[in-house]
């Protein structure tokens, strides 16, 4: 359902004044339907995002000191 809904947004309009029109309307519904946005879809914060960039390098960085140093 929600993928529908998305691919609405990125349809091109073509055709008549009442295609786009209701092109339109559709997009304004999926609006009015995401405006608070499901968790899944809210972009994380900053803070979390680093914490993950960190975490995947800092590991890296780990694991190749430790095979450098055998």
């Amino acid at each position: 359902m929600l993928e529908g809904l998305l691919v609405q947004g990125v349809l091109s309009a073509r055709g008549s004044g009442v295609v786009q029109r209701r092109q339109r309307q559709r997009q304004a519904l999926t609006r009015r339907l995401l405006d608070p946005l499901p968790p899944q879809l809210v972009p994380p914060s900053r803070s979390d995002v680093m914490f993950w960039r960190g975490l995947r390098w800092g590991t890296a960085g780990l694991l190749l000191a430790w095979w450098l140093k055998n």
